[in-house]
């Protein structure tokens, strides 16, 4: 049987936590077991036979649930061999269980309704300067609060009109555009408004969002702090995470699948789809709507 140590490294490069890594060495373990039972090895094992032993683990009493944390763990794993060169395509990408409650549905924002809320948010002090850069990156480029918050100044190609979005544990690094109306918020905010934070806090640092006071602030407290006063404006307006969502249904319009994948800096195709299921509720809703049977 596989040793597992070469995949336990995998995830400490991923900068998984001690106790995941733990879990998913189990998982692993398990399945390399009755892959050894089927007289297979992992680096033979195909779609067909991930849904064998999917069947085999829903027999013996396991969950949707439980299988499918099974299944996120060996997308883990293979994506690991394809890493190595041991394979070339990872068998379980493609897998999701149906019938296991997907992410919370959010109302979408149409796109006239993101760019209004951007517009919205007026205000010329140093934070306010900050915070319209940072909402304009929710608002455009979909990003996560945690992206912002590993943002580093020189992911910003000001003259390229572009930004680096570093990758991390949960989402792919990817090169984005930004809009014209951010670069000109953006050049003033790293040119001007952060050089000023940065010497009126007495602050070093490389991160590309700071606080005025110097202190530890999460970007939690950053973001709410803007979103709070634009929630009482649009009341349809309820976090960070229903924006990205917005932005993701938007793309999953304008491009094809794997293209939307990128710019959500999604590790597996699968996640994007579900985005969908947004768009299809909100298909429903306005069929209600308008049209209520």
């Amino acid at each position: 049987m596989n040793s597992l140590k070469p995949f336990s490294d995998y995830l400490k490069r991923k900068q998984f936590a001690s106790s995941t890594i733990k879990i998913a060495e189990n998982v692993a373990r398990v399945y390399l077991e009755w892959l050894d039972k089927e007289n297979l090895e992992a680096d033979q094992a195909t779609y067909n036979d991930l849904l064998l032993y999917m069947k085999d683990c829903t027999r013996k009493g396991a969950k949707k649930r439980t299988v499918q944390h099974y299944i996120n763990t060996l997308k883990h794993y293979y994506d690991h061999l394809v890493e190595e060169g041991q394979i070339e395509t990872n068998p379980a990408e493609e897998i999701n269980i149906k019938g296991v409650k997907r992410k919370i549905l959010y109302h979408i924002l149409e796109p006239p309704e993101l760019h209004q809320i951007y517009n919205a948010y007026q205000d010329e002090s140093l934070a306010g300067r900050r915070n319209k850069v940072m909402l304009g990156l929710l608002v455009y480029q979909g990003l996560k609060t945690e992206e912002l918050r590993k943002l580093e100044a020189n992911d910003i190609k000001l003259r390229e009109g572009k930004i680096e979005v570093p990758g991390g544990r949960k989402s792919n690094h990817r090169t984005m555009n930004l809009e014209s109306h951010q670069v000109m918020d953006m050049y003033d905010y790293i040119l001007q408004a952060r050089p000023e934070i940065l010497r009126e806090s007495g602050q070093q640092t490389d991160k590309l969002f700071v606080s005025l006071t110097g202190k530890a602030s999460t970007i939690s407290n950053l973001t709410n702090s803007f979103l709070r006063p634009l929630k009482a404006k649009h009341t349809q307006l309820k976090n960070a995470k229903q924006i990205r969502a917005s932005v993701i249904t938007k793309w999953l319009k304008q491009h094809n699948l794997r293209e939307a994948q990128y710019l959500a800096g999604h590790k597996y195709v699968s996640t994007t789809e579900s985005y969908l299921q947004n768009d299809m509720e909100g298909l429903k809703e306005e069929i209600n709507q308008f049209h209520p049977l």
